[in-house]
């Protein structure tokens, strides 16, 4: 059996949370705070080949880095407390599938659950065609006979129409920008692509 050593850090970053729970043999490292292992406000080391049971991931804090147009970025840690809002940078980088989509962004029938896309090539569907360029939200995913496919609202003269498409239709799929202001701990629970860097704006609201 092929063995790979990685850093929790990184294991958790690439970790599917659908996957858990996950078990984890210790090759070597530190740990800082919080743990059974530190006593006496002394950091301890795991030992060897010591197993470990990852059955849920909570984010506490986010490492942002900061820049300025001028200056050099910097990197700061924010609590999911942290009381301002933010925009999201719409990610240039395309999606090549619906799968890809679903397994990377988080997909509900609530509203900040379902993510607007658009293609630069039109969409043969059942239901109709959606045009090239033409936004689409993603507002279920559902399998039915084995065959998954996420459902997808597009609004026309303010009317809304309703397309299925399968997880496996190929393309180029864009994030569409996104104009709503969001918490720090809305980005995290809604917001947050897995593999990708998120891209985000501070707002003022101060008037």
């Amino acid at each position: 059996m092929e063995r790979m050593a990685m850093t929790l850090e990184k294991f958790t970053r690439s970790l599917d949370a659908k996957s858990l729970p996950r078990v984890l043999q210790i090759q070597s490292g530190y740990y800082f705070q919080g743990s059974v292992y530190e006593l006496f406000g002394r950091e301890w080391s795991f030992s060897y080949g010591e197993l470990l049971k990852i059955i849920g991931i909570s984010v506490t804090r986010l490492i942002v880095e900061l820049q300025s147009e001028g200056s050099k970025s910097m990197t700061v840690d924010l609590s999911l407390d942290y009381p301002g809002l933010f925009r999201i940078v719409a990610d240039k980088r395309p999606y090549a599938s619906i799968q890809e989509i679903v397994d990377s962004v988080c997909i509900s029938p609530e509203c900040l659950g379902q993510p607007e896309f658009r293609c630069p090539e039109e969409l043969q569907l059942a239901e109709g065609t959606i045009q090239a360029e033409e936004s689409f939200r993603i507002t279920a995913l559902r399998t039915k006979h084995g065959d998954s496919h996420v459902d997808c609202e597009v609004t026309r003269k303010d009317s809304k129409h309703i397309f299925t498409v399968k997880l496996s239709h190929t393309g180029e799929f864009y994030e569409c920008a996104d104009d709503q202001f969001y918490t720090l701990r809305e980005l995290v629970e809604w917001k947050m692509p897995k593999g990708r860097k998120r891209t985000r704006t501070h707002c003022n609201t101060d008037n």
